[in-house]
């Protein structure tokens, strides 16, 4: 540096180059900024920043030109010190106080003992063969069907899309099958019931009540007079979920005149062979079976089954008050595959249930 100043080494050396030459232009660096988070990761430590410090007025024209990268990390080291420095006084300000206004919005700032966790942790049904499996459909709370490849022909494509009450459904007495798929001769594209329901904790009772409250609901909503479908959850049976029946007004529940339900207050009791608790309502209903066989497979055909006044309970109830049509009736003396001499006409007529009507109220089971 001595020889500098004496004049015995006149060599020019270049000036220091303009910082809008080596950084991007303002412009871009506004488009693409780099997150606080990472310039306080990439800020150099003191050393450094001393060691990256522009030269002094004096020797600013004897400093030698920057490197784009050295440029480009000294002001990377400036803005992280200073985002960091803003953090910093930002934690400083949260730990006075616990709310924080910006704006129109407000944010608390909560400790871990702040935030409610249930005591027990909720402990779920292990779904079988998750891992080699690749699509799934959601039955219902708890209930989950999967199948190890995916499918998406148009007929499993309509399935997948279609919600409760639509005209298309996987029906679990004919083995989940999509009617139409293009890929139904496979293994590989059979559904399978897979269980996922909550074994511990308040989520293990959440479908029985889900189910409880909706068939009281529809109890307080059906005609006194009676005369309309329902279809009650088939508890228990291994072959059906779902059974059909038709309201009838019952002289048994001692009112006048005759009444399809009645809601049971008190203590629990037993009444007709079924238990009821307070709040519960007995319903009267005549059950329809379903026929052996039906066009498509489906067995969504009924015919009136054996004449008798049945009393349920409403928690068992999934729907009610939707149509049936009658497709026909069955020859005289023949009902269900079964010879009958006694058997009326009204014991004969064929009824058809609408898919999207057993579809929604499975929905509503257990």
């Amino acid at each position: 540096m001595e020889h500098l100043e004496e004049g015995h080494n006149k060599r020019a050396l270049p000036s220091a180059p303009v910082l809008s030459r080596v950084l991007p232009p303002p412009a871009l660096r506004r488009e693409f900024p780099l997150p606080p988070a990472i310039l306080r990761e990439w800020a150099p430590p003191p050393p450094l920043l001393r060691e990256l410090a522009p030269p002094s007025a004096r020797l600013r024209g004897l400093a030698p030109p920057l490197s784009p990268a050295r440029a480009y990390l000294r002001s990377a080291a400036a803005e992280g010190a200073a985002s960091g420095a803003a953090s910093a006084a930002a934690s400083r300000a949260a730990q006075k106080r616990s709310t924080t206004d910006a704006g129109l919005l407000s944010s608390h700032w909560a400790g871990l003992d702040d935030i409610w966790r249930p005591v027990v942790d909720v402990q779920f049904d292990v779904v079988v063969g998750i891992s080699s499996s690749y699509q799934f459909f959601m039955l219902r709370e708890g209930e989950v069907l999967a199948r190890p490849y995916s499918c998406w022909c148009p007929a499993c494509f309509d399935v997948a899309t279609a919600g409760p009450g639509q005209d298309a459904r996987l029906a679990p007495y004919a083995g989940y099958k999509v009617v139409g798929c293009t890929r139904a001769g496979s293994a590989f594209y059979e559904w399978s019931n897979k269980s996922c329901r909550a074994k511990t904790g308040g989520e293990a009772g959440s479908p029985d009540l889900r189910a409880r409250t909706h068939g009281h609901a529809l109890a307080a909503s059906l005609a006194p007079v009676g005369g309309q479908w329902v279809l009650v959850e088939a508890y228990g049976d291994d072959k059906d979920e779902l059974w059909l029946g038709k309201t009838l007004a019952f002289g048994g529940f001692n009112a006048r005149p005759p009444r399809c339900s009645k809601k049971h207050t008190g203590q629990q009791a037993n009444k007709f062979t079924t238990s009821f608790n307070n709040g519960d309502y007995m319903v009267a209903v005549q059950w329809y079976e379903r026929l052996c066989e039906s066009g498509d497979g489906e067995r969504l055909e009924f015919v009136m089954g054996e004449r008798q006044v049945d009393v349920i309970n409403s928690t068992e109830l999934r729907l009610a008050g939707f149509a049936l049509a009658p497709i026909g009736v069955l020859p005289a003396g023949v009902t269900d595959g079964i010879e009958s001499a006694s058997v009326s006409e009204e014991e004969r007529v064929k009824w058809r249930l609408a898919r999207g009507d057993e579809a929604e109220a499975l929905t509503w089971c257990r």
